[in-house]
């Protein structure tokens, strides 16, 4: 049995069988003239008559309630009903094979997300519809002749052009053609984004471009039909790289405005800032999707804050120090690891990896920078020699505008702030956003660099529990007794370690930490 047209399988049978299809449903989603009694009625509606009517002549032996799959429209859940009418396509299922292939010159970010695009292409079974019965859109440029069917078109220089405002006469027929009224699809101007980008700066950027930026739900539309756009037009990949992100969901479903499961960004914005909301959307990875979670928009708020007063605390008794002076030991050890998270963040960023540079550049914020080398210096910002705080100084600079600039693309706001408050009267540049990309900062290194920062964090932190688990402040005096191994490796920071101890003595022995 073929119905036509319940599916698109049915479509697909009336094509290939060369049938004459017997419509019943007009464009109002009414019973049209070809169902008799039924003429006028709603889809619904007719069902329900023709149950009373098999009833009424005792043609029903048997009625039960049954559940199959139907086709619905995503946003409302209205059936869809498939209707013939003519529209126009661009034809796409002979290029198939040639269209995998311009993807793959595309660098996909993950990589496995170029799997979704091929799938999509080889499931392919229409040509590419281009036209809309909509009111709204950019008109199909074209008329045609009622009498020899000449479809017309305007000269490039006519561009853009609403058929329905111009008359054109066939040249053949010298009669008035008919104005296209159907509009493009939305995929079919909005493929046309690299060549639109490029023209509004006089083509002085040509493609391919560098990047498209797009989440994983339009890999079978904008992405698609972007590359085959390009394709088509410039025999050209219309980017270099792609990177797929996910959506955000709300409890684990996609939030959408049909559905009202949605979070109004300007008023979190408004509560916690925007660069609070931009950190808890850099949290998400590559092609996953992110649940809205307030706390994590918190977490971006308190991070602000954090960088804020941090900066504010370094440049409280600061002395600017163009030149790097002769390091400390602890010093020359920070930078050590700050080179290393330059290194990470930098090639994370090239990568487009963001989430994994947020990550690593807050990680070492919070615990390498603000935790530890913070509290490890203050001694000798407030009790050292010049040369300990030209150290300490130049250090403390170098590191935080470091931290600074890793941080602004994520959080633009505060960060530029900060340089300006702060580090502007020593830089050159206007804009934190306009200045240099960091490079590792000069600093000499030893086999045992790691080490020896790793077992200085790991004696201070064992210090401070010890503390706390007394209920004594960070300042109470300590006793600390360490491993000669230890010993030996902390010599070299041995000094800024009793400081920030406040260890009255260090002595050799079993590892042991008594509260004076």
């Amino acid at each position: 049995m073929i119905c036509s047209y319940g599916d698109k399988f049915d479509v697909d049978a009336i094509n290939r069988h060369n049938l004459s299809p017997r419509v019943v449903i007009n464009e109002k989603g009414e019973m049209n003239e070809n169902t008799g009694f039924l003429k006028n009625m709603s889809i619904k509606e007719a069902r329900k008559k023709v149950l009373e009517e098999l009833k009424n002549n005792n043609l029903i032996t048997e009625q039960k309630q049954i559940s199959h799959m139907v086709n619905t429209h995503d946003k409302c859940g209205t059936e869809i009903e498939f209707l013939p009418t003519a529209q126009w396509f661009i034809k796409i299922l002979d290029k198939k094979k040639k269209l995998i292939e311009q993807g793959k010159k595309i660098k996909w970010h993950p990589e496995f997300m170029f799997k979704r695009y091929e799938n999509w292409i080889n499931g392919l079974e229409w040509d590419w519809s281009i036209s809309r019965d909509r009111h709204f859109g950019i008109p199909i440029p074209v008329w045609e002749c009622p009498q020899c069917k000449e479809i017309i078109v305007p000269e490039e220089k006519e561009l853009p052009i609403d058929p329905l405002q111009i008359k054109k006469k066939c040249k053949k027929c010298i009669i008035d053609a008919i104005p296209e009224t159907k509009v493009l699809d939305t995929w079919a101007t909005s493929s046309l984004t690299p060549q639109i980008a490029s023209s509004l700066i006089k083509n002085r950027i040509k493609v391919p471009f560098s990047l498209r930026p797009q989440a994983h739900d339009i890999i079978r539309t904008w992405a698609f039909y972007t590359i085959t756009k390009s394709y088509l037009h410039n025999n050209q990949i219309p980017w270099k790289d792609i990177i797929i992100s996910g959506f955000v969901t709300l409890g684990g479903e996609k939030m959408s405005k049909s559905k009202g499961n949605v979070i109004k960004p300007q008023e979190v914005i408004d509560k916690y800032s925007a660069d609070a909301v931009r950190y808890w959307a850099a949290s998400s990875k590559l092609g996953e999707d992110l649940d809205y979670q307030e706390k994590d928009v918190i977490t971006g708020k308190k991070f602000s804050t954090k960088l804020f007063n941090a900066a504010n605390f370094v440049f409280m008794n600061f002395q600017y120090q163009p030149k790097q002076p002769k390091l400390e030991e602890t010093d020359r050890l920070l930078l050590n690891e700050l080179n290393k998270l330059i290194k990470s963040a930098t090639s994370a960023f090239e990568s487009y990896n963001y989430s994994k540079a947020k990550l690593e550049t807050e990680s070492f914020f919070w615990k390498t920078f603000a935790d530890n080398y913070l509290e490890i210096v203050k001694y000798r910002v407030y009790n050292g020699s010049k040369e300990q705080k030209a150290s300490a100084f130049y250090t403390l600079y170098n590191s935080l505008l470091t931290i600074t600039k890793l941080i602004s693309p994520i959080t633009p706001f505060i960060t530029e702030e900060i340089y300006h408050n702060h580090f502007k009267k020593y830089e050159k540049e206007k804009s934190i956003h306009l200045s240099k990309w960091p490079e590792a900062i000069k600093a000499a290194k030893t086999k045992n660099d790691e080490k020896l920062w790793e077992k200085l964090i790991e004696i201070i932190s064992l210090a401070r529990q010890k503390k706390s688990e007394a209920k004594k402040s960070m300042k109470a005096e300590i006793s600390l007794t360490l491993p000669k191994s230890d010993t030996e490796l902390l010599k070299p920071v041995i000094n800024d370690l009793r400081a920030v101890t406040n260890a009255k003595e260090i002595k050799e022995g079993s590892l042991n930490i008594e509260i004076l």
